[in-house]
């Protein structure tokens, strides 16, 4: 089943509010003109700009409201500063940041989780991909059936297969919100194409990723 949030972010639902708002103002028109009704094209752009704009701040005040009552449920906290994460954690001695990141123009706003990979001295790079839905492609095969029918797993084999323990697949086994973990030399980053998040999920990816983080560099220690 398709995650609606993927599809129902902020960006989008006021793309879509405001369209609405043009066809209304050429319908009305139109239909006035039509019936000989005494409407005012101006009156009639005017009230429905209005009405735009109260619909556009109402859908933003929609988003922080959200967001701010997944903060408070959290063991997040926020960062002040323009060259800092909106939120941080720490998670087993490991520093874990949330930010926002706006795509483009048509796309919403995703969220990125990253936590750093210390004393790894290689390149590479490993992609899980979870999809809301069914799996429409292939990636590498893992030894784990459950792990390939919910993950992309995007690589080389040898990487994967050094990544991949028990504990590594029951960490990203454990979460079920859409999304990509990247795996570097440098970081583990988890990134959602959405922010509606509930506060367990925060949780659960951070705990995620710093799993994966520890695993690469026990990997790259003993290399």
């Amino acid at each position: 089943m398709a995650e609606r949030r993927q599809y129902t972010g902020t960006q989008r639902l006021q793309i879509a509010w405001s369209l609405g708002i043009f066809v209304a103002i050429g319908l009305t028109v139109a239909l006035g003109a039509g019936v000989g009704l005494p409407l005012s094209p101006l009156v009639v752009a005017l009230v429905l700009s209005v009405v735009w704009f109260v619909g556009l701040g109402a859908l933003g005040l929609r988003e922080r409201s959200q967001w701010n009552n997944m903060v408070e449920a959290s063991s997040f906290t926020r960062q002040i500063g323009p060259h800092t994460a909106d939120l941080e954690n720490i998670v087993e001695g490991r520093s874990v940041t949330v930010s926002t990141a706006v795509q483009g123009v048509l796309s919403q706003t995703h969220t990125e989780f990253e936590t750093s990979v210390n004393g790894v001295d290689a390149s590479f790079t490993v992609e899980f991909e979870r999809s809301a839905g069914e799996q429409t492609s292939r990636g590498v095969p893992t030894s784990n059936e459950t792990l390939d029918d919910n993950f992309v797993v995007r690589g080389t084999s040898g990487n994967v297969d050094q990544i991949l323990t028990t504990e590594v697949e029951s960490a990203l086994l454990s979460i079920e919100t859409p999304g990509t973990c990247t795996v570097t030399g440098d970081a583990v980053t988890y990134e959602v194409p959405f922010t509606a998040l509930a506060a367990e999920e925060l949780e659960t990816i951070a705990e995620a990723i710093v799993v994966v983080a520890t695993r690469v560099e026990e990997v790259g220690q003993t290399a």
